[in-house]
């Protein structure tokens, strides 16, 4: 690593020590970031800064270099454009909160731990200085406020009462004093930057257009009657208690297949686990989410699927809607796309492979279009031996299909999270609570949600050039670590 990107790199993790934590730099790990104006600004110099330093800095590696002009263009817009420190509730929440989960996920230093929770005060009360109500939309407040619900439950198991008052006094602040009367769409000009930070060549509408030609393409394979038959197949579900030991069955199941058929190398020393959803997180996270393994320590080899479980106060039919969600059948396609040969191989390699610019900075673009890529690639190497999962696969295609133009509709047409919500149900076939979940998060991601699609058509073009063996394809591309696969070309 040449001493320019060595300079950026431990200036970013000081200005966001939770980060660094989550990514294994340990040092870093009693301090808690700045979020008030002044905190902002020092992240602001920090990014003009760095781009001076690259500008003047010939001997950075040339994909070092897209990832991080890719990675200030993102920021700035998130920022400037979007003003999210002034706009996003659920950010001091989460930054307060996931300070404290990242040590204790990881066996964290005790004084470590006490220390980030009695930073969560100041840092609440940093974001109730900094939000407005009128750029705050009342989606972000839905969302922070069941954040706050979940954060109260975790903070009451560790036993810490002012952290837990604070968290009180912010839900108060939200509900009471705020008065939210923004809009979250970061709009056209915004989200088509964040396209071209990823090197993706396409407008909004040409995204939104893709999306519904290939939501057409799908209906044409899916069959008159597909709905009733993925209908079906959600009722065939684990009980409540044993969704997560069956997540772990089927990720065990994808391993030996991969590993049989040598589709893809599981490198040495890795390790997983299925764990519960932390509770501040089950807002924007209705069925679940992978963490990896830190890409800079070590000695910690585990990758976690972070599922989220059933509420058992809730009502039962809603609890047997969220179980048909989980059903067996979405199980085995989940566990291919977040575990083997999905996100969890995917980012070993990244982690051993990688550049340190390239581990920090990920694309979604990459790790998602990788997943969806996964899903399809087991399909061809005969993993699907029923055709109740081969019929998930393509009800799974049209729902990433939808998030197309989901995702450009939230941000740039005006549309409504009630209006989202609606074909992710009828195209989707998700169940209506869960539509609204997904279509809450993709409030808060703009382009995220586009990653799957436009990741998985990248990685398909590259393949049909590539020219050699299947599994030399995937060699070669794991071993670029996660950048965006529109950074990348073949000679």
């Amino acid at each position: 690593m040449t001493a320019v990107a060595d300079t950026i790199l431990e200036e970013y993790w000081q200005l966001h020590p939770v980060e660094a934590t989550h990514a294994g730099v340990h040092v870093h790990d009693f301090d808690t970031a700045d979020l008030s104006e002044e905190g902002w600004e020092a992240r602001r110099a920090w990014r003009r800064r760095s781009e001076r330093a690259l500008q003047s800095a010939p001997d950075v590696d040339i994909l070092d270099r897209e990832v991080l002009v890719g990675e200030f263009s993102r920021q700035q817009v998130m920022d400037e454009v979007w003003r999210l420190p002034l706009r996003a509730p659920m950010l001091y929440l989460d930054e307060a909160l996931s300070g404290v989960q990242y040590l204790l996920a990881r066996s964290g230093d005790a004084e470590a731990v006490a220390s980030r929770v009695a930073a969560i005060p100041r840092l609440l009360e940093q974001g109730r200085a900094q939000l407005r109500g009128d750029l705050v939309p009342p989606e972000f407040v839905e969302i922070a406020l069941v954040g706050c619900a979940g954060a109260q439950r975790f903070l009451a198991e560790l036993d810490a009462t002012v952290a837990l008052r604070a968290v009180g006094d912010y839900e108060a602040f939200l509900r009471n004093d705020l008065k939210p009367r923004g809009t979250f769409a970061l709009g056209r000009d915004g989200f088509e930057r964040l396209l071209a930070s990823q090197g993706i060549p396409l407008s909004a509408d040409e995204v939104h257009a893709h999306g519904r030609q290939l939501a057409d393409e799908l209906l044409g394979k899916l069959g008159a009657d597909w709905r009733a038959e993925v209908e079906a197949l959600k009722s065939d579900h684990p009980t409540r208690d044993a969704l997560l030991q069956t997540y772990a069955n089927e990720a065990l199941r994808a391993r030996r297949f991969v590993e049989q058929h040598a589709l893809v190398e599981v490198p040495a020393g890795e390790r997983f686990e299925v764990r519960p959803t932390a509770p501040f997180l089950r807002a924007t996270m209705p069925l679940g989410h992978f963490d990896k393994a830190p890409p800079f320590a070590d000695s910690d080899n585990l990758g976690v699927l972070y599922i989220t479980p059933i509420d058992p106060s809730l009502p039962h039919a809603r609890q047997e809607e969220l179980l048909q969600a989980h059903c067996f059948t979405a199980i085995r396609a989940i566990c291919l796309h977040e575990t083997f040969p999905g996100h969890h191989v995917q980012l070993w390699h990244a982690k051993l492979r990688g550049t340190p610019i390239r581990r920090q900075f990920p694309s979604a673009v990459f790790t998602e279009g990788w997943g969806l890529y996964c899903e399809e690639l087991m399909e061809e190497a005969g993993y699907y031996d029923s055709p109740g999962l081969s019929l998930w696969r393509l009800k799974n295609a049209m729902w990433r299909a939808v998030r197309l133009m989901v995702d450009v509709g939230l941000h740039c047409l005006g549309l409504s999270v009630s209006d989202a919500s609606l074909p992710l149900v009828s195209l989707g076939g998700l169940e209506p609570n869960t539509a609204r979940g997904e279509a809450l998060r993709y409030t808060t991601s703009p382009t995220q949600p586009s990653s799957y699609v436009l990741g998985r058509d990248r990685i398909f073009a590259l393949r049909q050039r590539f020219g050699r063996t299947r599994a030399e394809f995937h060699d070669w591309l794991l071993g670029m670590s996660s950048v965006s696969p529109y950074f990348l070309d073949l000679a």
